[in-house]
Protein backbone atom coordinates (compact mmCIF):
# COMPACT_ATOMS: atom_id res chain seq x y z
CA UNK A 1 0.00 0.00 0.00
CA UNK A 2 1.08 3.83 -0.47
CA UNK A 3 0.81 4.47 3.42
CA UNK A 4 3.65 2.15 3.97
CA UNK A 5 5.68 3.48 1.26
CA UNK A 6 4.98 7.14 2.83
CA UNK A 7 5.28 6.13 6.06
CA UNK A 8 8.64 4.71 5.67
CA UNK A 9 10.12 7.08 3.44
CA UNK A 10 9.26 9.77 6.27
CA UNK A 11 10.94 7.38 8.39
CA UNK A 12 13.99 7.19 6.17
CA UNK A 13 13.87 11.04 5.72
CA UNK A 14 14.12 11.32 9.77
CA UNK A 15 16.87 8.43 10.11
CA UNK A 16 18.69 10.57 7.73
CA UNK A 17 18.42 14.16 9.54
CA UNK A 18 19.26 12.65 12.51
CA UNK A 19 22.93 11.94 11.44
CA UNK A 20 25.43 14.82 12.58
CA UNK A 21 26.64 14.11 8.61
CA UNK A 22 23.42 15.63 7.02
CA UNK A 23 23.10 18.70 9.24
CA UNK A 24 26.88 19.39 9.06
CA UNK A 25 26.79 18.81 5.01
CA UNK A 26 23.31 21.63 5.11
CA UNK A 27 25.37 24.17 7.31
CA UNK A 28 28.54 23.89 4.76
CA UNK A 29 25.88 24.43 1.83
CA UNK A 30 24.58 27.60 3.65
CA UNK A 31 28.21 28.81 5.18
CA UNK A 32 30.34 28.47 1.69
CA UNK A 33 27.73 31.16 -0.35
CA UNK A 34 28.04 33.82 2.72
CA UNK A 35 31.92 33.10 2.93
CA UNK A 36 31.98 33.96 -1.18
CA UNK A 37 30.16 36.91 -1.10
CA UNK A 38 31.87 37.97 1.58
CA UNK A 39 35.18 37.93 -0.07
CA UNK A 40 34.04 39.44 -3.36
CA UNK A 41 32.80 42.21 -0.80
CA UNK A 42 36.44 42.59 0.69
CA UNK A 43 38.12 42.28 -2.74
CA UNK A 44 36.53 45.79 -4.30
CA UNK A 45 40.17 46.53 -6.11
CA UNK A 46 38.46 46.12 -9.98
CA UNK A 47 34.64 46.33 -8.57
CA UNK A 48 33.38 45.79 -12.53
CA UNK A 49 34.96 42.09 -12.65
CA UNK A 50 33.58 41.69 -9.11
CA UNK A 51 30.37 42.85 -9.54
CA UNK A 52 30.00 40.42 -12.64
CA UNK A 53 31.27 38.06 -9.98
CA UNK A 54 28.71 38.74 -7.57
CA UNK A 55 26.10 38.73 -9.91
CA UNK A 56 27.04 35.21 -10.97
CA UNK A 57 27.60 33.48 -7.55
CA UNK A 58 24.76 31.05 -7.84
CA UNK A 59 25.39 29.40 -10.81
CA UNK A 60 29.77 29.96 -9.43
CA UNK A 61 28.43 27.96 -6.10
CA UNK A 62 26.32 24.86 -8.28
CA UNK A 63 29.14 24.17 -10.60
CA UNK A 64 31.27 24.48 -7.61
CA UNK A 65 29.18 21.77 -5.31
CA UNK A 66 28.13 19.48 -8.36
CA UNK A 67 31.39 18.76 -8.97
CA UNK A 68 33.05 17.63 -5.83
CA UNK A 69 30.60 18.41 -2.39
CA UNK A 70 27.46 17.41 -3.47
CA UNK A 71 28.64 14.11 -4.93
CA UNK A 72 30.54 13.37 -1.49
CA UNK A 73 27.01 14.02 0.15
CA UNK A 74 25.64 11.17 -2.02
CA UNK A 75 27.93 8.92 -1.14
CA UNK A 76 27.93 9.56 2.61
CA UNK A 77 24.17 9.17 2.55
CA UNK A 78 24.12 5.96 0.01
CA UNK A 79 26.24 4.74 2.35
CA UNK A 80 24.81 5.31 5.84
CA UNK A 81 21.09 4.44 4.58
CA UNK A 82 22.35 0.73 3.22
CA UNK A 83 25.78 -0.12 4.46
CA UNK A 84 25.76 1.58 7.81
CA UNK A 85 22.41 -0.18 8.70
CA UNK A 86 24.07 -2.97 7.55
CA UNK A 87 26.82 -2.74 9.57
CA UNK A 88 24.74 -1.93 12.95
CA UNK A 89 22.11 -4.62 11.78
CA UNK A 90 18.91 -2.31 12.43
CA UNK A 91 18.19 -3.03 8.71
CA UNK A 92 16.47 -6.37 10.44
CA UNK A 93 14.23 -4.29 12.02
CA UNK A 94 12.97 -2.39 9.11
CA UNK A 95 12.68 -5.39 7.17
CA UNK A 96 10.60 -7.61 9.51
CA UNK A 97 7.63 -4.61 9.19
CA UNK A 98 4.93 -5.61 7.13
CA UNK A 99 6.37 -3.68 4.08
CA UNK A 100 8.14 -5.26 1.08
CA UNK A 101 11.68 -5.13 0.52
CA UNK A 102 10.54 -3.22 -2.94
CA UNK A 103 9.27 -0.48 -0.81
CA UNK A 104 11.85 -0.16 1.70
CA UNK A 105 14.40 0.26 -0.99
CA UNK A 106 12.01 2.54 -2.82
CA UNK A 107 11.86 4.62 0.55
CA UNK A 108 15.27 4.59 1.09
CA UNK A 109 15.89 6.29 -2.33
CA UNK A 110 13.40 8.71 -2.03
CA UNK A 111 14.40 9.57 1.18
CA UNK A 112 18.01 10.42 -0.79
CA UNK A 113 16.42 12.24 -3.40
CA UNK A 114 14.40 14.92 -0.84
CA UNK A 115 18.01 15.19 0.46
CA UNK A 116 19.19 16.29 -2.55
CA UNK A 117 16.51 18.54 -3.39
CA UNK A 118 16.74 20.30 -0.20
CA UNK A 119 20.40 20.75 -0.29
CA UNK A 120 20.50 22.14 -3.80
CA UNK A 121 17.34 24.35 -2.82
CA UNK A 122 18.85 25.57 0.25
CA UNK A 123 22.66 26.25 -2.15
CA UNK A 124 20.11 28.32 -4.48
CA UNK A 125 18.58 30.32 -1.54
CA UNK A 126 22.07 30.96 0.22
CA UNK A 127 23.59 32.10 -3.16
CA UNK A 128 20.93 34.43 -4.16
CA UNK A 129 20.68 35.77 -0.38
CA UNK A 130 24.64 36.39 -0.50
CA UNK A 131 24.60 37.61 -3.50
CA UNK A 132 22.66 40.51 -3.19
CA UNK A 133 25.08 41.84 -0.71
CA UNK A 134 28.00 41.73 -3.07
CA UNK A 135 28.13 45.53 -4.73
CA UNK A 136 27.43 45.96 -7.79
CA UNK A 137 26.39 42.91 -8.42
CA UNK A 138 22.51 42.13 -10.18
CA UNK A 139 21.54 38.84 -8.67
CA UNK A 140 18.07 39.51 -9.82
CA UNK A 141 18.44 39.57 -13.44
CA UNK A 142 19.73 36.29 -13.44
CA UNK A 143 16.95 34.82 -10.87
CA UNK A 144 15.61 32.81 -13.41
CA UNK A 145 18.06 31.28 -14.89
CA UNK A 146 19.38 30.48 -11.50
CA UNK A 147 16.39 28.63 -10.87
CA UNK A 148 16.67 27.25 -14.22
CA UNK A 149 20.22 25.52 -13.28
CA UNK A 150 19.59 24.22 -10.01
CA UNK A 151 16.30 22.63 -10.65
CA UNK A 152 18.16 20.88 -14.24
CA UNK A 153 21.26 19.85 -11.64
CA UNK A 154 18.86 17.69 -10.02
CA UNK A 155 18.72 14.74 -12.32
CA UNK A 156 22.97 14.25 -12.86
CA UNK A 157 23.10 14.61 -9.16
CA UNK A 158 20.17 11.98 -8.66
CA UNK A 159 21.59 10.04 -10.98
CA UNK A 160 25.15 9.88 -9.51
CA UNK A 161 23.51 9.27 -6.10
CA UNK A 162 21.73 6.29 -6.97
CA UNK A 163 24.79 4.47 -8.86
CA UNK A 164 26.37 5.72 -5.12
CA UNK A 165 23.29 3.20 -3.78
CA UNK A 166 24.26 0.27 -5.54
CA UNK A 167 27.52 0.48 -4.88
CA UNK A 168 26.93 0.39 -1.33
CA UNK A 169 24.65 -2.77 -1.79
CA UNK A 170 28.38 -4.64 -2.42
CA UNK A 171 29.51 -3.91 1.64
CA UNK A 172 28.47 -3.90 4.98
CA UNK A 173 30.12 -1.65 5.93
CA UNK A 174 30.45 2.55 5.79
CA UNK A 175 34.09 2.80 5.27
CA UNK A 176 33.84 0.46 2.04
CA UNK A 177 31.22 1.55 0.51
CA UNK A 178 32.62 5.55 0.64
CA UNK A 179 35.82 4.24 -0.33
CA UNK A 180 35.00 2.39 -3.24
CA UNK A 181 32.55 4.94 -4.40
CA UNK A 182 35.23 7.71 -3.93
CA UNK A 183 37.49 5.89 -6.32
CA UNK A 184 34.96 5.47 -9.01
CA UNK A 185 34.47 9.02 -9.08
CA UNK A 186 37.67 10.04 -9.37
CA UNK A 187 38.67 7.76 -11.55
CA UNK A 188 35.59 8.61 -13.68
CA UNK A 189 36.59 12.12 -13.83
CA UNK A 190 40.32 11.59 -14.77
CA UNK A 191 39.63 9.12 -17.42
CA UNK A 192 38.54 11.73 -20.39
CA UNK A 193 41.53 12.85 -19.93
CA UNK A 194 42.84 9.56 -21.41
CA UNK A 195 40.10 8.76 -23.27
CA UNK A 196 37.39 12.22 -24.52
CA UNK A 197 35.38 9.68 -26.22
CA UNK A 198 34.66 8.34 -22.37
CA UNK A 199 33.08 11.50 -21.66
CA UNK A 200 30.01 11.11 -23.90
CA UNK A 201 29.06 8.07 -22.07
CA UNK A 202 30.38 8.49 -18.71
CA UNK A 203 27.54 9.49 -16.20
CA UNK A 204 29.95 11.39 -13.70
CA UNK A 205 30.79 13.46 -16.81
CA UNK A 206 27.61 15.13 -16.58
CA UNK A 207 27.68 16.78 -13.24
CA UNK A 208 27.66 20.24 -14.69
CA UNK A 209 24.40 19.26 -16.92
CA UNK A 210 22.88 22.53 -15.68
CA UNK A 211 25.98 24.68 -17.57
CA UNK A 212 23.83 23.56 -20.95
CA UNK A 213 20.92 24.68 -19.73
CA UNK A 214 22.43 28.73 -19.11
CA UNK A 215 21.30 30.85 -22.16
CA UNK A 216 20.35 29.55 -25.82
CA UNK A 217 23.97 27.84 -26.77
CA UNK A 218 22.81 24.49 -26.66
CA UNK A 219 19.79 22.90 -28.88
CA UNK A 220 16.48 21.15 -27.29
CA UNK A 221 17.26 18.17 -29.15
CA UNK A 222 20.75 17.76 -27.25
CA UNK A 223 19.00 18.50 -24.10
CA UNK A 224 16.49 16.12 -24.80
CA UNK A 225 19.52 13.50 -25.66
CA UNK A 226 21.29 14.33 -22.89
CA UNK A 227 18.32 14.10 -20.25
CA UNK A 228 17.34 10.79 -22.09
CA UNK A 229 20.90 9.29 -21.27
CA UNK A 230 21.24 10.00 -17.60
CA UNK A 231 17.30 8.88 -17.35
CA UNK A 232 18.65 5.67 -18.50
CA UNK A 233 21.52 5.94 -16.07
CA UNK A 234 18.83 6.33 -13.23
CA UNK A 235 16.55 3.73 -14.24
CA UNK A 236 19.43 1.34 -14.55
CA UNK A 237 21.30 2.07 -11.41
CA UNK A 238 17.84 1.56 -9.56
CA UNK A 239 17.15 -1.22 -11.02
CA UNK A 240 20.62 -2.83 -10.16
CA UNK A 241 20.59 -1.56 -6.65
CA UNK A 242 17.07 -3.11 -6.07
CA UNK A 243 17.67 -6.44 -7.09
CA UNK A 244 20.63 -7.11 -5.04
CA UNK A 245 19.04 -5.29 -1.83
CA UNK A 246 15.68 -8.02 -2.89
CA UNK A 247 17.64 -10.64 -3.52
CA UNK A 248 20.99 -10.17 0.03
CA UNK A 249 20.12 -12.35 3.00
CA UNK A 250 20.76 -9.74 5.79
Amino acid sequence: MMNSLYANTLNEMEKLWKRRRTKGSLLLTLLVPAAAAMLLSALQTNAGVLGSLGSSLPLMMLSLFTFAPLPVVLFMAAADSFSGEAAARTIKLVLVRPIARTKVFASKVLAIAVYVAVLLAALWIASVISGLFVPKANVAGSLLESAIAYTAAFVPMMAVGLMAVFVAQCFSNTTGAMTLSLLIYAAAKLLPFVLPQVSVWSVFSYTDWHVLWIGNAVSAVKLLSSFFLLLAYCIMAYTAGWIVFDRKQW
